[in-house]
């Protein structure tokens, strides 16, 4: 067993980045924020220039954050390092939604979004001292994008504080209520589903509570449970989200899964070599503590060892399992089964795949009818009408047309494997495919930073490859800034994989039969 201490080296997992200027603020109101925010139990990331070793943010740090908080002053935008630093966070927030909340310290918040005032003044001196001709031009463009876009975040003004501590504290129960993790960019469908959940969590208040959801593949397992995680996980000091249990049990089974468990409740890398030793560990130091888990596309056997051990939990824990298994929640006597419905109405159907075929609720008027057969063929499940949008979104009337042909011509028997095939047929270039394939096969789990420098020295422009496939729904990314894929689509990735490979076969028999000169 091995178990970091409190000085060893933990993998590093930011919660909030604090992005700010100056000591003289750090020392008056940063330092603050930060000692509120690490006891409360989030981890922090003081980013600014004047650090002995100052990390820009193409590095990981910023994707391994979940929140940015940008701490404006007077000095601000006299420093072209945190310009370009908001550029990035700016970039990062386009990319991956996540929140950014900006902070007016003894500064208007328009002298920020406009640029004026000494504010802008300095801006310009900035932009001028750092760049000239055509990059000053294009510099500016970009900073004040930056200022604009992140000056119209719901943010906080010092001067509308009696104190610093007020000010704090309203800051630290914003992020407390902010999800840190991704449920899913267009929440169509859940709200009453996660109101029942929470009831049923709630009834159960002062016990262990199991929660199963089921469903078969993309049916919306994972979305929900990662929704009701949003609600609250802000309640629980100890908590654990699985979302690739196979993944993590690959090479070491029901221990895999265990050590992940017991590494993310005490907060440190757990090595165990026997399920006593997990079991002891759990007695030793759970024993009576209050936990959240969430174990996502949970296979039976893998339950058991949680369930013999969930009793020494204190009342009001809460343990959700998403599983294909129909016997599973018997096996365990959950308090609460939870069937997702397997198919969405027409009308959430239709808001879904506007949503991520149009950014709106509604579709464009002139392509309702169009949206409403390719609803009626994606038989209301999540995943295909997320994908099929996805791939649709900025397509003409005429492209909607070659896809709905295609829907048409797909069999009953395998439709849901060819309509997520329809996105991948799509993509623009061999490389994205082959991206794609490669993700499948060897990357799902792995931390977007580390692929990206993988594939890039393999010649492969994995930074907009792997964009594009973010943007076409047919990968994700998940906690800790790892690229996760819905089980569907890594299944579809494989067969076409086995195809192929056969095709390959068949070739070469070819070449090698008797009497075959030439192909």
């Amino acid at each position: 067993m091995k178990l970091a201490s409190s000085t060893s080296k933990i993998s590093p997992m930011y919660d909030v980045l604090i992005n700010f200027n100056g000591e003289d603020i750090q020392r008056k109101f940063v330092s603050h924020l930060d000692s509120v925010l690490s006891t409360v139990g989030f981890t922090t990331f003081l980013h600014h220039p004047n650090a002995l070793n100052p990390i820009h943010i193409e590095q990981p740090i910023l994707n391994l954050s979940r929140v940015a908080i940008v701490v404006f002053t007077k000095t601000y935008s006299q420093s072209a390092w945190c310009l370009q630093q908001l550029q990035q966070i700016i970039r990062w927030q386009e990319t991956y939604c996540r929140n950014v909340l900006p902070v007016y310290y003894e500064i208007e918040p328009s002298d920020v979004r406009l640029q004026k005032g000494d504010f802008g003044k300095a801006f310009k001196e900035t932009a001028h001292q750092t760049f000239s001709g055509q990059q000053l031009e294009h510099a500016m463009s970009k900073w004040s994008h930056a200022l604009t876009k992140a000056a119209n975040f719901f943010g906080w003004d010092e001067s509308n504080y009696r104190s610093d501590a007020e000010l704090v504290d309203k800051i630290v129960k914003t992020v407390l209520n902010l999800p840190l993790l991704s449920a899913t960019k267009f929440p169509v469908g859940l709200q009453s589903h996660m109101e029942d959940l929470i009831r049923a969590i709630k009834n159960k208040s002062t016990e262990v509570c199991w929660i199963a959801i089921c469903g078969e593949e993309g049916s919306g397992k994972t979305t929900l449970a990662t929704a009701i995680y949003h609600q609250i996980h802000g309640t629980f000091t100890e908590k654990s989200f699985i979302e690739d249990i196979g993944q993590v049990s690959r090479i070491r089974g029901n221990l895999g899964l265990l050590e992940q468990i017991l590494s993310d409740v005490l907060k440190a890398k757990v090595e165990i070599g026997t399920f006593e030793m997990g079991r002891r560990m759990i007695r030793e130091r759970l024993s009576g503590k209050r936990v959240l888990i969430v174990l996502d596309d949970m296979p039976t056997f893998h339950a058991t060892l949680l369930w013999k051990c969930s009793h020494w939990f204190r009342g009001g824990s809460v343990i959700i399992i998403t599983t294909a298994s129909k016997n599973l929640p018997m096996l365990y006597r959950t308090d609460s089964v939870f069937q997702v419905e397997l198919i969405m109405n027409t009308d959430e159907s239709l808001e879904l795949l506007s949503w991520h075929a149009f950014r709106e609720a509604k579709p464009k008027e002139d392509y309702l009818f169009l949206a409403e057969r390719v609803v009626a063929y994606c038989g209301g499940l999540p995943l295909a009408l997320e994908v099929i949008g996805s791939y649709l979104y900025q397509r003409t009337k005429k492209e909607w047309n070659r896809v709905l042909l295609k829907l048409k011509k797909i069999p009953e028997f395998i439709k849901f494997d060819q309509i997520l095939k329809i996105s991948f047929d799509g993509l623009c270039n061999q490389m994205e495919k082959d991206l794609f394939l490669d993700l499948c096969c060897s990357f799902v789990g792995k931390g977007r930073a580390c692929v990206t420098k993988i594939l890039n020295g393999c010649g492969i422009d994995a930074d907009s490859g792997i964009r594009v496939l973010i943007e076409r729904s047919l990968i994700r990314v998940n906690k800790n800034n790892k690229l996760g894929m819905h089980p569907l689509l890594r299944e579809m990735g494989r067969n076409i994989i086995g195809e192929i490979i056969d095709e390959d076969m068949k070739h070469a028999t070819l070449f090698s039969s008797p009497g075959t000169r030439f192909i």
